[in-house]
């Protein structure tokens, strides 16, 4: 089964782009999204008490991987809040719609942006537009900003 094949597509992704420290983290985030894979395919009458564990595991293995700094900065964006959220809630949501949220978390986080002239450019800033939205992220839209503001980038 590939539940949670978004989050580690994005959590690849980091392991790329990242140092040392970010690709660690995202090998756990990766462990972790097999591992509740695995368990989401077995039949086992434990399942939802050992699923909902192991999700969240990997809900605080993304959190690690984002970095906590950076998501209390961006508790602005729709996507950064449900994911705080479900730091709040006893159950996880369903594989699916659990897998979005991460995913969506991973590449606001670590997606590739585009530099001043246009082209894209990846790393570990978090400014680019996630996939398949046109908003930005936090800091994004004042980027190359003249007339005495700063370049956030």
């Amino acid at each position: 089964m590939t539940a949670f094949a978004k989050t580690r597509a994005a959590a690849r992704y980091a392991a790329v782009t990242g140092g040392g420290l970010t690709h660690y983290r995202a090998a756990v985030v990766a462990r972790r999204a097999r591992a509740c894979e695995q368990a989401l395919s077995d039949d086992d009458p434990q399942l939802p008490a050992v699923s909902h564990g192991l999700a969240r595991g990997l809900v605080l293995a993304v959190r690690d991987l984002a970095d906590r700094a950076w998501l209390a900065a961006s508790g602005d964006d729709p996507d950064i809040a449900a994911f705080t959220a479900l730091e709040t809630t006893a159950v996880p949501p369903a594989p699916g719609l659990l897998d979005e949220i991460l995913s969506r978390v991973l590449w606001a986080r670590f997606a590739p942006h585009a530099g001043r002239d246009g082209t894209p450019q990846g790393g570990d800033r978090g400014s680019g537009p996630r996939p398949g939205s046109a908003a930005a992220s936090p800091g994004q839209h004042m980027a190359g900003v003249t007339g005495g503001e700063r370049d956030l980038r």
